[in-house]
């Protein structure tokens, strides 16, 4: 019985003990649970979060009106890539890729171009001349055409129909004028400035001096643009298709007519050119130049295109306009200043010695062997010339040099074309002094011919011997060829001395 009673509270212990055990997995399950909770409550502030995100998300959809942009495999959204983003609208390069502006620019560049290099012979020679030949070209063949294209570009809504509906346009009627203007402007210009770039580097290969005259470059150009922009505006005032010829036209003469007058009123026109070799512009000409030019475009655009309450504002162009007017007549040719460093002599090593100024430093060498022969002849000659000069420099500084004018006729890019002619001159100037109140001047050129003709005689055609009307020259020219070598050069020298002072009445014949 108590054995009996023995085993079954050993029973009962062992059930409390699992009870035990029990009772702590069910705690282990417990606290399982609340960790179970809490991480269904921080997928629960997630969701939230997701739910908040997607909120704002189609709030932004909801703003832009776009779809909802597709997910990813990892559920955020996917970024456009940048062939799929929208591009911004650029009139302007619109505007100068079409219509005639392009066609108008090709042109020009040709018309110069082909111009330019027929002339290249004219204008090689010296950075001036460069300067005067773009001028002419660009201002008064370049410039009608510009014009002449920009006047058809004006018309173009009116063609086209088109002008009630860009009144409806927010963008500004001034805005519209430019945009429509800019092609016929820009490229024609272009054209222009693309032939100067050619031409000036042309030019660095032959000429000497200080270098190209930048701001009448730029002048120009400014030049050529506005009097397309002048060409804009009457094709958009004028009805008419024959406008844009008349307008060519027109221009063409009232720029020759300008260029012209002899007063300083043609310093106005666009075209007008300079012809001295060795000035160089005041250091405002060019960009007073370009005030005159576009204020006279800026005003027209102005008052056509501006607002009604601002057309006011043309004025301010039109006065910069009159008073850079005002200034270029009242200076005239003062615009142009002689150059002291382009007169500079250089000079070779001879005797006597030849010079030429540093705008035709490398004409130079030809120069020297074109006139080997007289100088050889003057070399032991007393009272002859030490130098011959190129003129104007000098002019009244040193009697004892020979003046010898228009080397740029004689050469042409720098290699001498007319060596006899370019000698004949030269000896002609190294005889023949400007004396006044001569009392037998018939006696006088008889002997400075005559001399100037034995030094370096004059190329004539065969059937244009000199006549024998002139005696005098005959007669010492062949006394001249038949004197002892001792007895000219003496008589050279007596001759020499009285020519530079004006004195050839003491001088006997040969």
């Amino acid at each position: 019985m108590s054995r009996t009673t023995h085993r079954m509270s050993h029973a009962d212990g062992r059930m409390s003990r699992a009870d035990g055990r029990g009772g702590h997995a069910d705690g282990r399950t417990s606290h399982a649970d609340g960790r179970t909770s809490h991480t269904d409550g921080r997928t629960s502030h997630t969701d939230g979060r997701t739910s908040h995100t997607d909120g704002r998300t189609g709030h932004a959809d909801g703003r832009t009106g776009r779809a909802a942009e597709p997910l990813s495999p990892a559920g955020a959204p996917r970024r456009p890539g940048h062939a799929h983003s929208p591009r911004r609208a650029r009139p302007l390069l619109t505007e100068l890729r079409r219509g005639a502006g392009l066609p108008a620019g090709a042109a020009t560049l040709a018309v110069l171009l082909f111009t330019m290099y027929t002339k290249a012979d004219d204008w090689l020679s010296g950075w001036t001349e460069t300067a005067n030949m773009l001028r002419v070209a660009g201002l008064v063949l370049g410039a009608p055409l510009a014009a002449a294209v920009a006047c058809w570009q004006g018309g173009r809504e009116r063609r086209r129909r088109t002008e009630e509906l860009l009144a409806t346009v927010a963008r500004p009627p001034l805005r519209q004028a430019l945009l429509a203007a800019a092609p016929a402007v820009v490229w024609p210009v272009a054209g222009y400035l693309l032939t100067a770039v050619v031409c000036l580097a042309w030019t660095w290969q032959y000429a000497g001096g200080d270098g190209p005259h930048l701001s009448l470059i730029v002048a120009d150009a400014t030049g050529i643009g506005s009097l397309a922009a002048l060409g804009f505006v009457v094709g958009r005032v004028v009805p008419w298709r024959l406008a844009p010829p008349v307008v060519a036209l027109v221009m063409y003469n009232v720029e020759l007519l300008l260029s012209n007058q002899e007063s300083g009123v043609s310093w106005l026109s666009p075209g007008k050119e300079h012809v001295s070799t060795w000035g160089r512009p005041v250091w405002w000409f060019g960009p007073v130049s370009m005030v005159w030019t576009a204020g006279l475009a800026a005003a027209a655009l102005l008052a056509y295109a501006a607002r009604r309450r601002a057309r006011a504002l043309a004025l301010a162009p039109l006065a910069a306009a009159a008073t850079a007017a005002v200034l270029l007549a009242q200076t005239g040719d003062g615009l142009w200043r002689p150059d002291p460093a382009n007169e500079a002599l250089v000079c070779d090593e001879g005797t006597p010695r030849v010079c030429a100024t540093r705008v035709h430093s490398r004409m130079l060498p030809d120069a020297s062997r074109a006139l080997a022969g007289l100088t050889a002849k003057l070399r032991d000659v007393p009272n002859a010339p030490a130098r011959i000069v190129e003129a104007p420099v000098d002019t009244q500084a040193r009697r004892a040099d020979a003046a010898l004018t228009g080397w740029d006729m004689y050469f042409r890019r720098n290699r001498i074309a007319e060596p006899e002619m370019f000698a004949a001159n030269a000896a002609l100037g190294a005889t023949a002094r400007h004396c006044r109140g001569v009392s037998d001047a018939d006696r006088y050129s008889d002997l400075s011919e005559a001399v100037a003709e034995w030094l370096a005689p004059m190329p004539r055609p065969e059937n244009v011997p000199r006549g024998e009307t002139e005696p005098g020259f005959t007669r010492t020219l062949k006394r001249l060829k038949t004197m002892p070598d001792g007895e000219r050069t003496r008589w050279l020298g007596e001759y020499f001395a009285a020519a530079r002072s004006c004195r050839l009445n003491e001088v006997s014949a040969p």
